[in-house]
């Protein structure tokens, strides 16, 4: 009998699978370090949120308290000096005066508002347990090692997994385990040329990606370091903890507001005194 022809690969074509490997091996950890910095951005999302509807608007409430103070104290000395001055022609100054302060003022309670707004979104999506929560991220990495727009082959494949991963994003901080499962059912993009390729060109493209998904995962890890780094993260983790910094910055602000509003008061009765002595 006859034996059959055994195939023996080429150098070239080890060398090939061996970078196959490695490149697996990076998408792996690019998928994780995506959906640890998607989650990060969820979770600080969230605290940010809240603390700009806690404590934020309560800044805000300070800078507009300490404007009108100035005001009415220009409006009191424009009257201490011409008791007589016309009424119309103060607040035209006034309002020239602080025209940019104002502004500065509108703009921080429109922030403010928004946050809010963005606030109320983020408490009415769902909490998860540990395991769901545990699963989502799960579902995350896989869905990001087969769409994320950065383990594109081409350009048109990048912009048909940028469309798959807004999705996946979108669900990951809506925390929606149904979409992510629905998702994960997608076939895997693939160049359906690049089978055809010659094992030379395969492997001049496995070099080149292991280099790239290598520079990708120092860029996603200069990211999460940004945020693990930033007063941001270091609030949260705190309030994490059980610290109750949010509470304790609500608290201080309070303490401080209650004075200047006390100031504006008595500012606002001097003033009304002052247009009660104007002569008839």
């Amino acid at each position: 009998m006859g034996q059959g022809l055994v195939q023996v690969e080429s150098p070239e074509e080890r060398e090939y699978r061996r970078y196959l490997q490695d490149v697996e091996v990076r998408r792996r950890k690019v998928a994780d370090a995506q959906a640890e910095l998607e989650s990060l951005r969820t979770e600080l999302g969230r605290f940010v949120a809240e603390y700009h509807a806690r404590v934020g608007v309560l800044f805000v409430e300070r800078d507009r308290l300490a404007l009108s103070i100035e005001e009415y104290e220009v409006r009191i000395a424009r009257l201490h000096s011409s008791p007589q001055a016309d009424l119309e022609e103060i607040e035209r100054d006034v309002r020239d005066t602080f025209r940019k302060e104002r502004q500065h003022v509108r703009d921080e309670e429109q922030e403010s508002e928004q946050y809010q707004q963005e606030h109320r979104r983020q408490e009415e999506r769902p909490r998860l347990a540990g395991a769901e929560e545990a699963e989502l991220k799960r579902m995350y990495r896989d869905l990001a090692k087969r769409f994320h727009p950065d383990l594109a082959k081409s350009d048109e494949e990048r912009r048909q997994r940028e469309t798959v991963m807004q999705q996946v994003n979108a669900a990951f901080a809506d925390r929606s385990l149904d979409a992510l499962r629905n998702l994960l059912g997608r076939a895997e993009i693939d160049d359906p040329d690049f089978a055809r390729r010659s094992v030379g060109d395969k492997l001049v493209w496995a070099i080149r990606e292991v280099a790239r998904l290598d520079a990708l995962l120092e860029t996603l890890a200069g990211e999460v370091r940004e945020i693990r780094e930033s007063d941001t993260f270091d609030l949260w983790t705190r309030e994490k903890a059980g610290e109750r910094v949010l509470e304790q910055l609500e608290d201080d602000l309070k303490r401080e507001i209650r004075p200047v509003q006390e100031q504006l008061a008595a500012l606002i009765s001097t003033y009304r005194m002052h247009l009660e002595n104007r002569q008839p």
